[in-house]
Formats: structure tokens, C-alpha cells, sequence
């Protein structure tokens, strides 16, 4: 079969080339770990019926990759490899979801990973600084409220302060953001000081509230003049509008404020008492405490007494409640209303021996018809009469009386004629 030499020469070059491709590749997924058949792609030489030669290509697996990969795989120990899981950790983290509650007031309350960073002083001042431009660009606001009689806006506002709008956007975007992160960073000593005042008529959502609202106020009121860190001015705040929102809304019926600021006292020398192993303090050693008598500590007690619903049910179990078990006072019983209606009949048949004057004067005089008993003087304006002259018809009525009943008097019956 003849070709040219020149055609080999060719053929062979592209074949060196195709197998310097493959195993630069091999080596490249040798390095990744995986495992690679090296594939080469010989171009294979056919002489067709004319006498040219044609490039045919055929598939030649090499087995020298595939015989050296088996040998390494046999010499590797075949090793299990169990993972033992963290008991521990896996034993907490099924308590903290068994124990998590959706509607805990304090995982709400300090949801946010800006309630867990603590503040250094050098931090704190930066805010406090934010803050005060803030508080001047408001108060500038208002001046310029107060001067237009409308809300001003921002190119007024910046013109107000000498600055440009942008900069103007800036410093107040910088100073809600600064006052944020500082309340953000001191909720923890509100939940602190709430939970010091659990117990007290209100709940401790409730107290959550209030104590914010306390830390809010203290922020627009702290000044850096005042040589102390920011919690120590802004406890004060949380603790007084605790104090103040359980002192108007822990109870229906208000009480004054010495008397609420003494039982305060009184709850805390009982709870000193507990402490110091009393289980069951009596009344001599909270009042000792407190440094009141005994009689003074009942008083505040009886006077302390919270009411109760009279739509709260009285069992668990049941719906029975305090309204359809009490007596209502005002509802007579029927033997005492027969009673007062056979007394008053008995009456009119008493009142028929006496004229028809001085039946009038003791139905005056007792409240027998209208309800309201009336003077001397005003039954004598009603007859004409003067006030001697009343008082000696009222004497012989009742001589009359007295006479038709025997020992018996008009006044054995007045509490059941009203």
C-alpha cells in the first residue's frame, strides 16, 4: 500500500498532541479526587478504493490508569466510618424547642441580636452626641412650626439649620438610627427591673411596656452634663414609670399614695421575712418591719383588698358564678314582704279611729304614704298651722292609739311602714 511519508509524519504529530491533551486532563481530575479511565482518541489510517488515505477514528481504551487505580483501591483497609452525634447538644436543643414558648413576653421582647451587644463608653458617647444634633434639629423644627403655623418643609427646614438638604436627610437618618441602637442595647436592664415588680396588679407584658416607655423618656432627657453613663440616669426613668403605672392601673379602686407607697413597705418587709426563714410571718413582725403598729398593718390590709368579679366563675370546673350565688339585698324575701303587707294593712285599720287631720299629720310625720317623713314645721306650712300647735294634734293621735292598741305604740311598726 503506498503513501507518502510526509502524511505518516503528520498523522503521528496530531496523535502526540491528542495523547499530551489527555493526560494533562487525567492529571488536572486526579487532583479533585476523582477517578478518571484515560480515554485516548487515535486517528487510525485506511487507504480507500481511489488510493488516498483516509483518517478513520477509532476508540483504544488504555488499561495501565485503570490497572494502577485497582491496585491503589486494594490496598486501602475498608473502614466504616459512623459519625456519633453530639448527645449533648442535640439533648439541649430539643429542650429549648420543647421549652419554647411563641407567646413568652421575653423572646419577644429581646428577639433582635441588637438587645444582646453591649455598649462601651466610647460607643455610648458617639450615640449620645447623634442623638443631641437630633434633638436640635427637632427643636428648630418646632420653633419654625410654631412660626409658619404648618409643617415645614425640608428645603425650610435645611435653610432653618444652615445646611443642605442632603445633609440634612443624613443627620436625621444618623440620629433615628443612634437612638435606636441605644434603647435597643438597654432593654435587658428594662426586663431587669420589670421582674423586680412582678406580682404587683400588673403583668409582665404590661411592665415591659411601661419601663420602655420610661427608657424612651430618659434618652430625649439625658444630658452628657451630667457625669454619669447613660443607665444609671435612664434606671431611674424605667423605674419611676413602673412605679407610676402600677400605682394607677394594679387596681380597680385607686388608693392614695401614702397608703399605696406603705403597702409597698408592707410586701417588702414580708418578703424580708421570708428571706431572713420565716415561712408564715405573722402580723407583729411585718409591722415591726415596717416600723407601724399592728392595728395601723389591718387597717392597710382591709383597705388593700382587691374586689372580685361578680361574673367570675367560682369553681374551675364549672360556669357557676359569684352573681348567681349572692343574694341581692335589695330583693325581699317573701316572708318579709307578706309581712310588711299585712303590717301596712293593719296600719290603715289603726289610722281609721283618729280624724281625718290627724290621720294625715302622722302619715306626714312617719312617711306612711309618700316615703319621707317631714318636720313639725313643714307639716304645719302644709296645714297652715304653727309648729306647737302640729306637735299637740301628733300627742292626741297617739293618746288614741295607744288607747285602740293597749300598751302598743306607733313605733314598733315605723321601720317596716318605711
Amino acid at each position: 500500500m503506498d503513501f507518502k511519508l510526509s502524511d505518516a509524519v503528520i498523522l503521528a504529530e496530531k496523535a502526540l498532541l491528542a495523547s499530551k491533551e489527555a493526560a494533562k486532563l487525567a492529571k488536572n481530575l486526579k487532583l479533585l479526587g476523582a477517578e478518571l479511565d484515560c480515554s485516548l482518541s487515535p486517528i487510525e489510517v485506511s487507504v480507500d478504493s481511489a488510493g488516498k488515505m483516509v483518517e478513520k477514528g477509532v476508540i483504544v481504551r488504555s488499561t495501565r490508569a485503570f490497572n494502577r487505580n485497582s491496585k491503589r483501591r486494594g490496598q486501602k483497609k475498608h473502614i466504616e466510618v459512623t459519625e456519633i452525634p453530639n448527645t449533648q447538644r442535640l439533648d439541649v436543643k430539643r429542650k429549648m424547642n420543647e421549652g419554647f414558648d411563641h407567646s413568652d413576653p421575653l423572646r419577644l421582647f429581646l428577639w433582635g441580636p441588637e438587645t444582646k451587644k453591649l455598649l462601651t463608653a466610647k460607643e455610648e458617647s458617639d450615640l449620645i452626641s447623634q442623638i443631641q444634633d437630633l434633638a436640635r434639629l427637632e427643636d428648630v423644627k418646632q420653633r419654625l412650626q410654631s412660626h409658619l403655623k404648618r409643617e415645614p418643609t425640608l428645603i425650610e427646614w435645611s435653610e432653618a439649620t444652615g445646611v443642605s438638604n442632603w445633609v440634612l436627610q443624613s443627620q436625621l437618618r444618623s440620629g433615628n438610627r443612634s437612638r435606636e441602637k441605644l434603647i435597643n442595647a438597654n432593654f435587658r436592664m428594662v426586663v431587669h427591673i420589670a421582674k423586680q415588680y412582678q406580682g404587683r396588679g400588673l403583668s409582665l407584658q404590661d411592665l415591659l411596656q411601661e419601663g420602655s416607655r420610661g427608657l424612651m423618656r430618659s434618652v430625649e432627657k439625658f444630658k452628657p452634663q451630667a457625669g454619669c453613663r447613660f443607665a444609671t440616669y435612664a434606671y431611674w426613668w424605667i423605674r419611676q414609670a413602673i412605679r407610676k403605672s402600677i400605682f394607677q392601673h394594679s387596681r380597680t379602686i385607686r388608693l392614695p399614695d401614702n397608703v399605696f407607697s406603705l403597702l409597698g413597705k408592707v410586701i417588702e418587709a414580708k418578703k424580708a421575712c421570708i428571706q431572713g426563714g420565716h415561712s408564715q410571718p405573722t402580723k407583729e413582725q411585718i409591722a415591726g418591719r415596717v416600723g407601724i403598729t399592728v392595728q395601723k398593718l389591718e387597717e392597710l390590709m382591709y383597705s388593700a383588698r382587691i374586689p372580685v368579679s361578680m361574673q367570675q366563675t367560682v369553681w374551675a370546673d364549672q360556669d357557676t358564678t359569684y352573681q348567681e350565688i349572692t343574694a341581692d339585698s335589695q330583693v325581699e324575701t317573701p316572708d318579709i314582704s307578706v309581712a310588711k303587707q299585712m303590717m301596712r294593712r293593719h296600719v290603715r285599720g289603726l289610722l281609721s279611729v283618729l280624724s281625718p287631720k290627724e290621720r294625715k299629720i302622722i302619715q306626714l310625720r312617719f312617711g306612711i304614704e309618700g316615703g319621707k317623713q317631714r318636720t313639725l314645721s313643714e307639716i304645719g306650712d302644709v296645714f297652715g298651722l304653727s309648729k306647737e300647735r302640729v306637735r299637740q294634734l301628733e300627742s292626741r293621735a297617739f293618746y288614741k292609739l295607744k288607747r285602740t292598741l293597749g300598751s302598743q305604740g306607733l313605733e314598733a311598726y315605723t321601720d317596716l311602714l318605711m
